[in-house]
């Protein structure tokens, strides 16, 4: 099962059905905004095999062009995705899919190709290939879920050194 409530942190252990709820909802937000998709795939926890997460599918979708944003906000809002400016910013669009109750998917619009587009890719496939620092980056998860089990913000702010570290390291050849 996916599903969370709205900033709760709680994580599962690693299913396989992950990654057909992934190709499900892939298959429905490109039957509504496929023209303006370069490339769409599945990122965070859930997309790495043996590794606890969040159950929420995490989608990253590469777009031709910001300019085409009001055009994609209207479709997905109307498809029944919750746009949250408040968490966009620049370089992202973030949605929600699902209650406040239990938040299913978290889909970020980037711009293909962008350093935020490469760096969620970079990691989420370091990660993938590096069960050692894939298990590293799991423990970390593991103690920051029970240091803020009602705190999403301070979770994630948490990981953001590990992240940064992986990317940079990654992309020095280390």
């Amino acid at each position: 099962m996916i599903g969370l409530k709205r900033g709760a942190v709680e994580l599962s252990d690693y299913k396989s059905e992950w990654k057909q709820l992934y190709d499900i909802e892939e298959k429905i937000i490109l039957s509504k905004i496929k023209k303006y998709v370069v490339d769409i795939q599945h990122i965070g926890s859930t997309a790495i095999s043996n590794i606890s997460a969040k159950p929420i599918i995490d989608i990253l979708i590469g777009i031709k062009d910001f300019k085409e944003l009001p055009n994609i906000i209207k479709i997905l809002e109307e498809s029944g995705y919750i746009h949250r400016p408040e968490a966009s910013n620049n370089e992202r669009c973030f949605f929600v899919r699902g209650t406040e109750n239990s938040r299913t998917h978290h889909i970020h619009i980037v711009q293909w190709n962008s350093k935020e587009w490469n760096n969620k890719i970079l990691f989420r496939d370091y990660l993938i290939n590096h069960d050692e620092v894939a298990k590293e980056y799991c423990n970390l998860k593991k103690m920051l879920a029970e240091k803020y089990k009602d705190d999403r913000n301070n979770y994630t702010d948490g990981k953001s050194n590990f992240i940064k570290t992986v990317i940079m390291n990654r992309k020095e050849g280390l």
